[in-house]
């Protein structure tokens, strides 16, 4: 399973729901390797990397990936973010780097996680190479104009790209004691279901987050316990049962 966490929107809680996802796939035993494809290199430090050696540009532009591995913990691998990732441009073929790059490894993990940026070429190789499409979303309403563009960009890709299939969307940073925030996920979850996205599930709002990216620890080992832990290792079942 390649997983591609994407929105065309920041502020929704892409990269620790990536980074919770790979933590989740490793909690369950699977080898992870996880890819940051995003300049801000938030995925990277999150997962405890090593952002001064080569990482996803060297990648992109033609070093063998076996090469950029970076081993964290059991089980967990990454090829983190490399500061002029975001020098990346367009060419012919130049969406199917990452697909053509990671080909070689692909069958030595269980599970590869790709965080991605908003916008452009580096979101459009991880849609490329992914098998499953997870969008996370605040229960907001410039969110759900988000929802439309990632699923339609996704639904082109799934073209050239038939293994891609959207996996769902998770509300992220959730609090239901507000009325408007019930009623704005709602609104969220019936569009959804309207285009034929799943509702994956939310994840609810809780300091433990936060502190554990902070220390660049696990969620499952920080706080274990927490509601947020209890709701990502649900989310990532779900997606791993899909087949």
């Amino acid at each position: 399973m390649i997983l591609a966490v994407a929105i065309q929107k920041g502020g929704t809680g892409k990269t620790t729901t990536a980074a919770a996802l790979a933590n989740a796939a490793r909690y369950r035993g699977r080898k992870v390797l996880a890819i940051d494809l995003d300049p801000q290199g938030q995925f990277s430090f999150t997962i405890g990397a090593d952002t001064s050696k080569p990482g996803s540009y060297e990648l992109l532009t033609g070093a063998p990936a076996a090469d950029l591995i970076q081993p964290i913990k059991e089980n967990l691998s990454v090829i983190p973010a490399s500061p002029n990732l975001a020098t990346i441009t367009s060419g012919r073929g130049s969406a199917r780097r990452l697909q053509t790059a990671i080909a070689p490894v692909r069958e030595r993990y269980d599970v590869i996680v790709l965080d991605t940026p908003t916008l452009g070429e580096l979101q459009y190789n991880a849609l490329q190479a992914a098998t499953k499409l997870v969008i996370p979303l605040e229960a907001a309403i410039y969110d759900l104009q988000s929802l439309y563009q990632i699923v339609d960009t996704a639904r082109q890709f799934q073209t050239s790209n038939p293994e891609l299939s959207i996996a769902g969307i998770v509300l992220t940073k959730y609090d239901g004691r507000s009325t408007i925030v019930r009623q704005m996920k709602d609104a969220i979850v019936n569009r959804a279901a309207e285009i034929g996205v799943p509702y994956l599930g939310a994840i609810r709002a809780a300091v433990a987050v936060k502190e554990a990216a902070a220390l660049q620890e696990s969620l499952f080992e920080y706080a274990p316990k927490s509601k947020p832990a209890a709701d990502y290792l649900a989310i990532y079942d779900a997606i791993a049962q899909e087949g």
